[in-house]
């Protein structure tokens, strides 16, 4: 019964994500008529600078604690937060926002977070500024989890034109369909080269706008990297799930145990083998390698950073 329950939810959301393809591009067109006429928005209580973040924030009960740790962290690390608020801001938040911002603007939730990158590029477009550095993320996560977080230097430090947080390799489905390599949409670094590129324009000015979730991860974080990619750009992740599985291979017997009992998995088969290597002796030699295994096909199956939250924060410094 729970999956002809999953497969008929996942029927009526490509039905209608399919009618989101006929009627959403009307909707886009409407949308672009209210933000160019929108009013440039005042200047807050942070100076422009060459770096911009567009910081995509949907807080309908309120604006979070952790909203503005975001804002001093970015700012502290020389951006201007140019917020996009996804719903109205009330007038308490809104104050405490602007101390924190150089700009905001507040839009109506039409096509999630990449309708919000997409107006927030375009409005520094119609503005005619272009920023050495332009920072995309949104309030999906929590960032930093520590005050001592190199995050950003990290970022500005590699060696790609685009750069986030976490990147995917290449998949084949079981269909046989090709996914390439995609950056998760949380968190995009541009370089001063990739903001003034033509795939990069191309790509803001005719993403297909939806507010169909399937429509919005398969035409935004699916093929922004790509798009880039085949522009001729260069993009990398920090995190992958290889650089994840070279570390832990490296660790000893108590930080592989620590992964283990801190692991948050939800397929039966695994979390029973996560308890039977949590019950064995860690001193006998093939501990060690069963371990390191179930680690990897665990990461295979899901999110590596979801599952295994002690290395990703402890030992990869997510």
């Amino acid at each position: 019964m729970w999956k002809l329950k999953r497969e008929g939810t996942r029927l009526r959301e490509l039905i209608a994500a399919l009618l989101g393809n006929l009627y959403e591009p009307a909707l886009k067109r409407r949308h672009d008529r209210w933000r160019i006429v929108q009013p440039v928005p005042k200047d807050r209580g942070i100076a422009l600078t060459p770096k911009v973040a567009i910081f995509l924030i949907y807080q309908p009960k309120g604006v979070a604690r952790s909203i503005l740790a975001t804002l001093r962290w970015l700012v502290a690390n020389g951006y201007a937060p140019f917020v996009i608020a996804n719903t109205p801001l009330s007038e308490a938040d809104r104050a405490e926002v602007a101390a924190l911002s150089w700009r905001i603007f507040e839009r109506p939730n039409f096509g999630y977070d990449f309708g919000g990158y997409r107006d927030g590029v375009l409005l520094l477009k119609e503005w005619g500024i272009a920023p050495e550095r332009l920072l995309i993320i949104n309030d999906s996560v929590w960032m930093p989890t520590r005050a001592n977080s190199t995050l950003i230097t990290r970022l500005e430090a590699a060696d790609a034109d685009l750069v986030g947080g976490i990147i995917h390799r290449r998949l084949t489905r079981r269909n046989g369909e090709l996914r390439p390599p995609h950056i998760e949409s949380y968190l995009y670094l541009f370089n001063a080269k990739c903001v003034s590129s033509v795939p990069f324009k191309t790509f803001f000015h005719l993403y297909p706008v939806s507010s169909h979730k399937r429509n919005a991860v398969r035409s935004g974080e699916r093929m922004l990297t790509n798009a880039m990619t085949k522009g001729g750009l260069r993009s990398a992740g920090i995190f992958s799930p290889d650089t994840f599985v070279s570390l832990i291979s490296t660790q000893d017997n108590v930080q592989l145990n620590k992964t283990l009992e801190y692991a948050s998995l939800v397929d039966p088969l695994l979390i029973e083998e996560n308890s039977r290597l949590l019950r064995l002796n860690k001193n006998e030699p093939q501990w060690r390698q069963q371990a390191i295994e179930h680690i990897k096909r665990c990461a295979d199956r899901r999110r590596f950073n979801a599952c295994f939250v002690y290395p990703s924060d402890h030992l990869l410094h997510m």
